[in-house]
């Protein structure tokens, strides 16, 4: 039996799995397999040849691609010299791994009624199965992974390097039920101003395709009012990375020059002139031609000499050093670190990398500095979350209202922590009393109470004001800072009120 058909046998053992039924519904459907990077309208990957046949195989990185040549930055394109640097220069790849490590977390998706603040329970239970669904595998055919997780990780990856992400929520062929989401590289959508607003086209000339349609989805990041594209937070570090090759390449020279001792060869010419013949001496061309010979010889002799040979010459020939570190035979003749120096906190500013996270904290720099950097690294790592959140609750609620199901869908990744686990304790048992306490004071109700949280509704109405205690230390006292949320504890009542 082959591969397929045991897999097939698998899928038909599972036939209660609403989530399979669910997927070989969804690959029945997609009989005739929905491109990779299109659905209702078919986008255009890069590599092809504009009308969505790849004039040849996907290309791959090649070690000449990654060459960090002068000459190939000056004809590459801002898009594809970003490529090629997060590949082959390490400060650009070490920021933006740490861009996609930190930013990729997890996440929530609430759901909520429209005009209400009540959960819609069956909508979060469809993104689920929805979600659950992306991540199976296609028992029919090759697939890439379609997984959400994999999607965020593309749209983050395209916010740092294009400065703005795009989705196409692509449908069945039947437009019944979402089959997966595609994002689609920013750098190749254009857009145009029609009618007084920004419509997005894909590709060029008669190639062109509009994506003026409900499915597709595009963000920038810190836009101008007049402008969509967005800002790479990257972008500025390109001209320094350049540079800083330049500088390496020239430091590489001078190193290669200056900073190895090399032997200084002199030849004394009168000495050779001396023991010229008298027939050539008078001759100047003869004369010449002797020199240059007697000179290619000498040349000729040292460079045959191995590094342990012993130096053995006549005295017509004076041996000396030059280079090297001693203060006779030369030496550096600048200092490269102050250099240097000033280039990586340029760069660091223009990856908007700060040096504790680059692994460059020098030993100046206290404990609360780094925190600081941390800090205000996280908040860049927030704003990357905002554009993401926002392209995803309204992808979601779309799927839910193809699916016919009306609400609004609440994306949210969860906050990046850098405390310890008890810290997170701590903080979190006092943000529990606070909202106790606004609850009780009527500031906010249960439903909201128990959202702040723990992040669903509450399972009671109101408080079990009967068996609710107190938080006490080990004297049996409320320690100081707490509140009290049990109004009846200790059994004392408002006997005017009846409280």
């Amino acid at each position: 039996m082959g591969l397929i058909e045991n897999f097939q046998k698998y899928f038909n053992n599972r036939r209660n799995s609403n989530i399979v039924q669910k997927t070989e519904t969804i690959y029945n459907r997609n009989a005739e397999s929905v491109p990779d990077f299109g659905g209702s309208r078919t986008t255009i990957p890069k590599f092809t040849d504009g009308v969505g046949n790849a004039f040849s195989s996907l290309p791959k990185r090649t070690q000449r691609q990654l060459g960090l040549d002068e000459r190939r930055f000056n004809n590459m394109s801002v898009p594809d010299l970003v490529d090629t640097l997060i590949d082959a220069h390490p400060d650009v790849s070490f920021a933006l791994w740490n861009f996609l490590r930190i930013g990729n977390c997890d996440y929530n998706i609430h759901v909520y009624r429209v005009n209400s603040k009540k959960r819609y329970k069956a909508a979060e239970r469809y993104l689920e199965e929805l979600i659950d669904r992306l991540d199976m595998p296609n028992v029919y055919q090759f697939e890439k992974s379609r997984s959400l997780k994999k999607v965020i990780n593309q749209l983050i990856l395209s916010l740092i390097t294009r400065g703005a992400a795009a989705l196409e929520v692509v449908l069945t062929p039947d437009y019944n039920d979402v089959a997966f989401f595609a994002p689609v590289d920013p750098a190749t959508i254009e857009f145009k101003y029609e009618n007084g607003r920004f419509v997005p086209y894909q590709g060029q000339g008669r190639a062109a395709i509009s994506l003026d349609i409900p499915t597709f989805f595009y963000e920038g990041l810190d836009e101008r009012i007049d402008d969509p594209y967005g800002r790479s937070p990257i972008i500025s570090a390109l001209s320094m990375v350049l540079f800083q090759l330049q500088v390496l390449n020239d430091i590489k020279a001078v190193v290669h020059n200056q900073g190895y001792p090399r032997f200084d060869i002199k030849i004394i010419e009168e000495v050779l002139l001396n023991r010229m013949p008298i027939s050539i001496r008078n001759n100047e061309q003869e004369k010449q031609k002797w020199l240059r010979e007697r000179l290619d010889e000498i040349i000729e002799m040292y460079n045959e000499l191995e590094p342990d040979d012993t130096f053995v010459h006549f005295d017509s020939v004076e041996i000396g050093m030059v280079g090297g570190k001693n203060g006779s035979g030369g030496g550096a003749m600048i200092d490269p670190q102050k250099l240097m120096t000033a280039i990586d906190n340029l760069i660091m500013s223009g990856l908007k990398t700060l040096s504790t996270i680059l692994g460059r904290r020098s030993t100046g720099h206290t404990e609360s500095f780094a925190k600081l950097e941390i800090k205000l690294y996280l908040q860049g790592i927030k704003a990357i979350h905002d554009v993401v959140s926002s392209i995803l609750s309204r992808a979601l609620t779309l799927a839910l209202n193809i699916n016919g199901k009306q609400g609004i869908v609440k994306f949210e990744f969860c906050p990046v922590e850098i405390r310890t686990e008890l810290e997170q304790e701590q903080f979190k048992q006092i943000k529990y009393l606070n909202l106790a306490y606004a609850r009780d004071q009527g500031w906010i109700d249960q439903y909201e109470a128990a959202n702040a949280a723990v992040g669903h509704d509450p399972v009671l109405e109101e408080p079990d004001w009967e068996h609710l205690q107190p938080i006490k230390n080990k004297e049996g006292q409320t320690p100081k800072g707490t509140v009290d949320t049990n109004p009846n504890a200790g059994g004392n009542t408002d006997e005017s009120s009846g409280s």
